[in-house]
C-alpha cells in the first residue's frame, strides 16, 4: 500500500462541496510512502507542484504548509510531476490517506489537467479506520490527535511526506491489534 497525502492552494471563495462548479484546490505538494505488510516505511516521494489554475498562493496556505510562492516557481506542473509519482508507485495502486479529502483532490486535479487515472486506482481511509477500530468514535481524530494518543513523534504537520510518515507510523504501532487494511475482503466480512 501507498499512504498518500496532499497539499493544495485553495480557492480564495470557495463554493460548498456539493456546487457542480466546487474545485477543493491546485495540488501543490505530493508526499507518499510505500509501506510494507508491518506498515514500515520501505519508500518515499516527495515533490513540491506549480499549481496552474490557482497559481497564486493564498495566505492561509503559505502559512499552513509553510511553502512560498517562490519555492514552487521552477517546480513541474501537475501535467509533470503526476506521471513521475505514478512511475514511483509502479503496480501498487492501492491509496491510503488520513480522511476523502486527498482522493477528491487528486481525482479533480487529474481530471482539471486532463490527466486519466490508471484503471485499478483505490483508496482506503484510514482516519475512519482508526476512528471506528481503535476510537470506537464516529467522531473524526485529527492526525495530530492520533499521533498523541498512540505516542508516536510527530513530524511537520500539514507537510505532505511527513502527514505519511506520521500515518505510518501510527499503523505500524496499531496493526498487530486490529484488521489487515491490506486485505479489504477480510475486513468486509469482519464488518458483516
Amino acid at each position: 500500500m501507498i499512504i498518500i497525502d496532499l497539499e493544495w492552494n485553495q480557492p480564495t471563495a470557495p463554493l460548498p462541496e456539493d456546487d457542480p462548479d466546487y474545485f477543493a484546490g491546485d495540488i501543490i505538494e505530493i508526499g507518499a510512502v510505500k509501506v510494507d505488510s508491518t506498515y514500515r516505511v520501505t519508500d518515499r516521494f516527495r515533490e513540491l507542484v506549480r499549481p496552474e489554475i490557482l497559481p497564486v498562493l493564498t495566505a492561509s496556505v503559505k502559512k499552513l504548509t509553510r511553502i512560498s510562492q517562490e519555492e514552487l516557481r521552477m517546480k513541474g506542473t501537475f501535467r509533470e510531476v503526476f506521471p513521475r509519482f505514478l512511475q514511483w508507485c509502479g503496480d501498487d495502486l492501492l491509496f491510503g490517506e488520513w480522511g476523502t479529502s486527498d482522493e477528491l483532490a487528486l481525482r479533480q486535479n487529474a481530471e482539471a489537467y486532463g490527466i486519466e487515472l490508471p484503471d485499478g486506482v483505490a483508496f482506503r481511509d484510514l482516519q475512519e479506520k482508526f476512528d471506528r477500530d481503535y476510537l470506537y468514535e464516529e467522531q473524526r481524530c485529527s492526525l495530530g490527535r492520533a499521533v498523541e494518543i498512540m505516542g508516536v513523534r510527530i513530524k511537520g504537520a500539514h507537510d505532505a511526506l511527513y502527514d505519511c510518515i506520521n500515518t505510518a507510523l501510527i499503523y505500524e504501532k496499531w496493526m498487530p491489534d486490529t484488521l489487515d487494511i491490506l486485505n479489504p475482503a477480510q475486513e468486509e466480512e469482519e464488518l458483516t
